[in-house]
Order: C-alpha cells, then structure tokens, then sequence
C-alpha cells in the first residue's frame, strides 16, 4: 500500500526549522562559549576581528573584560580569546549604540 505521507518533503519543511529550534536552544544555554569569529559575524555585522579587537575590546576592554565581570576571556591577542555567547549578546544589545559602527582602521590608522 503506498505512503499517504512524503517522508522526503517533511525532512525539506521541517529540518529547517528543527535546526533553528536548537540553535536558538543552543545560544540561551549560560556558560556556552563562541569564538572572536562567530561574534564579530553574529553581532558585529561581519565586522574583521581587527576592527572588533579595537572598537569594542580595546575601547570598552574594563567593561568587556572577564576579569571584570564582562564577557570576554584574553581579549587582546596573544591567548585564544573566549566569548561567553549570552552575556556578549545581552551586552551588545545594551551599549550598541556605543559602538562607532562606521569607524575605520585605514582612516583611523591608515592601514
């Protein structure tokens, strides 16, 4: 007897939106971690690592630094810098505004 049901077109429809189900799960977990990459491309605009590590982590490095109390562990190179993922979203959401999101590196350094 055949399948009154496409297995094939339920994986198309809802694979999709099981991934985002658990991504969105994914990002709320406390203590989950990203890397200078995936935060720049998430929250940063696809921003380069060079920009973020001067425009956010050198000019609000006391408040972003984890040592006090912010999200990011070695934010300067040197040490893998580790992102904790909630706390860096809360505090981009909070202080977006802060940010000079048109600054840039070969005006500013004329590199």
């Amino acid at each position: 007897m055949p399948e009154l049901i496409n297995k094939d077109a339920l994986i198309v429809i809802f694979k999709p939106i099981i991934k985002a189900l658990f991504d969105k799960e994914k990002e709320e977990v406390e203590g989950a971690t990203i890397n200078i990459d995936e935060f720049r491309k998430k929250y940063c605009g696809g921003k380069g690592q060079e920009w973020v590590r001067i425009y956010i982590f050198d000019r609000f490095e006391k408040e972003i630094d984890f040592e006090n109390g912010g999200f990011v562990v070695n934010p300067h190179n040197g040490k893998k810098t580790i992102i904790f993922r909630k706390d860096a979203k809360k505090w981009i959401e909070e202080n977006y505004h802060r940010i000079d999101w048109n600054a840039s590196i070969k005006k500013d350094f004329g590199r």
